[in-house]
């Protein structure tokens, strides 16, 4: 199985880095296959800040083409100086992506897991990389009265405001700031939680950055506060299931209102890992299809550092 291995050429190997102690696990479904690892933050625990630079509604598709042609840039022999297309800079595909996932039970989820380490009502949560809010939403809908999505891209911001606006209610009370998930400041100091989902935790690449992003969590967090993470089980990456053939491919297709149907492919056979940094660059693939044609599309290759953390802790969730 190693021979088939393919070892990513980066310029500057590291060191592997130190597991991260002090976590609980949990099991937790969704696709790519996550963990939860919760943690309490101690009254003041010793981190010291350091300043360093679905039963919910299922999202639906609007593709571009549906644009008036009016609407649509003149053409330009100039050539194009804008940046290109990502997964995160589409958020309309991204959301689309994983509207499979019960929001609605993943809420819950979340706010049984603050039940197990806290014995009063969760009153405040802070989400890092926050994308376009659903879980946000959910929680605000449920009760929590201060609810703060911080996310680095405007085009996920402008995409989940529009969102929020449109549902109304409680979930147009959602808090949305712009920031970096491994160095921020914000005004408010005492969140009941900070989470990050997704795995969005793992593009944080080195363990400089994850140790700022901790440090941050914890300036942000109340004594007692829970540390949620949602990230991919390390075990599927070190044994080999998530770079070898194509074990290594997730494939989903989701149905659209239109007829259309979007298919996503996450991770290609040929996906490079690095075991010395941990990251390994999956291909992500979303494409539209109308009929048999691909009406609209978004590539990306994304890093990720698939780090091993240590689950000990007091105990399972």
């Amino acid at each position: 199985m190693l021979q088939r291995l393919r070892l990513s050429r980066l310029a500057g190997r590291v060191a592997a880095s130190h597991c991260i102690p002090g976590l609980v696990a949990s099991a937790h479904g969704g696709r790519p296959r996550p963990a939860v690892y919760a943690s309490t933050v101690p009254a003041r625990s010793g981190l010291k800040s350091e300043r360093r630079g679905p039963a919910s509604r299922r999202a639906r598709y609007v593709p571009t083409s549906a644009v008036a042609a009016s609407e649509a840039p003149e053409a330009s022999n100039e050539p194009s100086t804008s940046a290109p297309s990502t997964i995160y800079s589409r958020p309309d595909l991204y959301e689309v992506a994983f509207s499979y996932r019960d929001f609605k039970a993943e809420v819950k989820f979340l706010q049984e897991v603050y039940k197990q380490h806290n014995k009063h009502q969760l009153s405040s949560v802070l989400e890092l990389g926050c994308g376009p809010a659903r879980h946000l939403a959910g929680l605000a809908r449920g009760g929590v009265a201060k609810v703060v999505g911080l996310d680095l891209s405007p085009d996920m911001l402008g995409h989940a405001r529009k969102s929020l606006s449109k549902q109304g209610g409680k979930a147009a009370e959602v808090e949305l700031v712009q920031g970096d998930m491994s160095d921020f400041d914000l005004p408010h100091k005492s969140f009941d939680m900070v989470m990050c989902l997704l795995g969005t935790f793992s593009h944080l690449l080195d363990t400089d950055q994850a140790i700022s992003s901790f440090r941050s969590a914890a300036a942000h967090l109340r004594p007692g506060g829970i540390l949620l993470l949602e990230m991919a089980h390390p075990g599927d990456l070190f044994d080999g299931t998530l770079i070898i053939g194509e074990s290594g491919k997730e494939v989903w297709e989701l149905p659209q209102e239109n007829g259309d149907k979007v298919f996503v492919e996450w991770g290609a056979e040929f996906d490079n890992f690095d075991p010395v940094t941990q990251i390994i660059f999956r291909t992500v693939t979303i494409n539209v299809l109308r009929g048999d044609d691909v009406v609209d599309s978004v590539e990306e290759v994304v890093p990720y550092r698939c780090a091993a953390m240590n689950a000990s802790g007091p105990g399972r969730t």
